[in-house]
């Protein structure tokens, strides 16, 4: 398990163990932090599964001026002819991206 997780679970368990507050404001404030503990947690997971690290290309598809147009992924076959081109299906179902949404090389 990656340290920063290890010790990112361990702050989590001494927040959830906390449970006496001297005011509203102050519980609050510290399930917020709990609230953006978990995040981080999960955000960190997801990187490790998926072996996304600082060094990796992150890209945002352009907009593309309206609003019916999407993207989809094509496997070019080594081929510059879009006669060869065939789409790649993601869990057998097509996936149609958007403007906004990221592409990420490892």
């Amino acid at each position: 398990m990656n340290p920063a997780i290890k010790k990112l679970k361990q702050y989590l368990e001494e927040l959830e163990a906390t449970d006496l507050f001297a005011t509203v404001e102050e519980k609050a404030e510290h399930f917020g932090l709990i609230i953006q503990v978990r995040a981080s947690i999960g955000q960190l997971e997801l990187c490790e599964k998926f072996e996304i690290h600082a060094g990796s290309l992150v890209s945002v598809l352009p907009e593309t001026g309206d609003i019916h147009t999407g993207y989809l992924a094509i496997c070019d076959n080594e081929s510059s002819n879009s006669e060869y081109w065939e789409e790649v299906l993601f869990d057998g179902r097509q996936v149609q991206f958007s403007s906004g949404d990221l592409i990420i090389r490892k």
